[in-house]
């Protein structure tokens, strides 16, 4: 697993259990999250997050037995779909790219807006929602609105 001279590590990396390593490799495809095979092996598939912003973080998906070689002994791994752990956001560049990369999710197989919070961010100038990857992990989405967009949201 170690880089090619040519490929720029990341920076910051969010490592994530998974179930079945193959579905979740084709659900962060499809959301666009670029492969890094050089950071990937049989029990882990890494990617650059999407979006120029968060290219410089990477997404390590690792199946079960993989995970366990990084936590704590004696600890147990979360279940998502149980708890939640974290929630992870990402910024895009507008609201329709929030709303599309909701759509890809829920192309894929993940729930589109598992809670809803009225008026989440409108406050503050910002349109979020979110949305649950195949293992229950929860992710948002979320962009600055322009004056105009504000007044509409």
């Amino acid at each position: 697993m170690a880089p090619t001279k040519d490929v720029k590590p990341p920076s910051f990396f969010v490592s994530l259990p998974v179930e079945s390593l193959n579905s979740s490799t084709d659900f962060y495809k499809s959301l666009n999250f670029t492969p890094l095979p050089d950071f990937s092996d049989d029990n882990t598939a890494a990617f650059r997050f999407p979006y120029s912003a968060n290219s410089n973080i990477c997404l390590m998906l690792h199946a079960p037995s993989r995970f366990q070689e990084f936590v704590r002994k004696g600890s147990e791994i979360a279940q998502p779909k149980k708890a939640t752990g974290a929630i992870f956001t990402l910024g895009v560049g507008s609201r329709e790219t929030v709303d599309g990369l909701l759509d890809k999710a829920q192309k894929a197989g993940g729930k589109k807006d598992p809670f809803k919070m009225k008026e989440y961010g409108k406050s503050l100038g910002i349109y979020t929602r979110s949305f649950e990857d195949l293992d229950g992990h929860i992710w948002e989405a979320t962009t600055m609105l322009d004056e105009k967009e504000k007044v509409e949201a």
